[in-house]
């Protein structure tokens, strides 16, 4: 049964550079539990939509609204800290890293400025047990 409140709502989304319109009205509703792709052309403005949910843009004209909230996020902190990340299609990893901190990446847990690594290891590790996944997460 679908929710009457959408946990995520496009209201209106406009987004122009200098000399380019990339977004004009995007409205849209997702409720919690829906899984949704979005697909079009280059240039057609799926990666400017989810920019500007994962606080990298600011739309021109619109809203975003999370859960009834409208958002506003300065930076892509600030919408990390809203629950809301972004698993871009071009993953790049850090062959330097772990997989526990690849998986982690920027959002390594830590405590002053020190990152906690048992906890890192553990929370990761119950990540690839539920993706059935058997790799070594201290691994580089």
């Amino acid at each position: 049964m679908q929710q009457s409140t959408p946990y995520l709502s496009f209201r209106g989304i406009g987004k122009t550079f200098p000399g380019v319109k990339a977004l004009t009205d995007i409205s849209f509703d997702s409720y919690a539990g829906q899984v949704h792709a979005l697909m079009g052309e280059n240039g057609a403005g799926k990666s400017t939509l989810l920019k500007i949910l994962s606080g990298n843009y600011a739309p021109t004209t619109g809203s975003v609204v999370i859960n009834g909230q409208e958002m506003s996020f300065s930076d892509t902190t600030a919408a990390l800290n809203a629950g809301v990340a972004i698993i871009y299609q071009e993953l790049h990893l850090v062959p330097e890293m772990t997989v526990a901190e690849n998986i982690y990446l920027g959002q390594l847990p830590h405590k002053g400025g020190i990152v906690n690594r048992s906890l890192l290891n553990y929370e990761a590790g119950l990540q690839l047990k539920h993706l059935g996944m058997d790799i070594n997460r201290t691994r580089r």
